[in-house]
């Protein structure tokens, strides 16, 4: 991706509707204090809203303005300050339902990722993952899943549930965690995070990205790795867009380059 003046970045964020009438995923960047080491900015923030069309709208734009303002004057990053964002737009969502009690049940996922040296670092709450890519175009989940869909595999592995029931496939998807204006029971803070130098990509995704398989996103990123970060995103909300699936979801991502 380039920039106005025609510099080449090394990222590229994107989105789509899908089978949706509106947008309730949001993204940001924190272009404040680029990082000299990576060409990054400092921050990379993803929310993939809920509670109807307005509310997650809302729910999830409030928590993209409030971490970007609560990191936009700091020179380094840490755990604490991921964690401090996460607290600032968890605050600002119950300010907004204490305004407008109409939005009750609004919320939003979070992931917010930092370049910090030579390590990616983040704090996440509910199901938006974030994915690396390595050298042989594997795709790992790094953050963790705070929906109930580990909760359900361990029972697969436990032989108490069948994976292709109907009970796993109504509760897979239902959040354990969100940003929701109150307190926030399960949340990730990982600040060791991981090597750049361990992982060719970073993905930040709504969860609109997973009609994809993980080998999927793989190949995506392996036939167009030529062409830079813009290429592969556009290719991967392509791919989901071909699926046409009738209930497809908003798909947000942010592609990073990590060598």
């Amino acid at each position: 991706m380039r920039d106005n003046q025609g510099f080449y970045m090394p990222f590229c964020a994107t989105q789509s509707l899908g089978a949706r009438s509106e947008q309730e995923d949001s993204y940001g960047i924190c272009y404040d204090n680029i990082c000299s080491q990576t060409e990054y900015p400092k921050c990379f923030i993803l929310a993939d809203g809920m509670g109807g069309h307005v509310g997650g709208a809302i729910a999830s734009q409030t928590a993209i303005d409030a971490v970007k303002l609560s990191l936009s004057e700091l020179e380094q990053i840490d755990g604490n300050a991921l964690k401090d964002s996460l607290s600032v737009a968890n605050e600002s969502i119950a300010q907004c339902l204490e305004i407008n009690p109409d939005l009750e049940g609004m919320g939003t996922t979070l992931v917010a990722a930092s370049t910090q040296d030579d390590r990616l670092i983040w704090v996440s709450v509910g199901d938006s993952p974030l994915f690396g890519v390595d050298e042989n175009f594997n795709v790992v989940r790094l953050n963790e899943d705070h929906s109930m869909r580990p909760v359900l595999d361990s029972l697969v592995a436990a032989g108490s549930l069948g994976r292709d029931s109907e009970e796993y496939a109504k509760k897979s998807n239902q959040l354990r965690s969100a940003v929701l204006g109150e307190e926030i029971d399960l949340y990730e803070v990982n600040e060791r995070g991981v090597s750049l130098r361990d992982w060719q990509y970073f993905v930040i995704a709504s969860d609109g990205l997973e009609t994809l398989t993980q080998e999927e996103i793989g190949e995506c990123f392996k036939i167009h790795r030529s062409k830079g970060a813009e290429s592969i995103a556009i290719a991967l909300v392509d791919a989901v867009d071909a699926k046409r699936n009738p209930k497809q979801d908003n798909t947000t991502l942010i592609v990073l380059e990590a060598k």
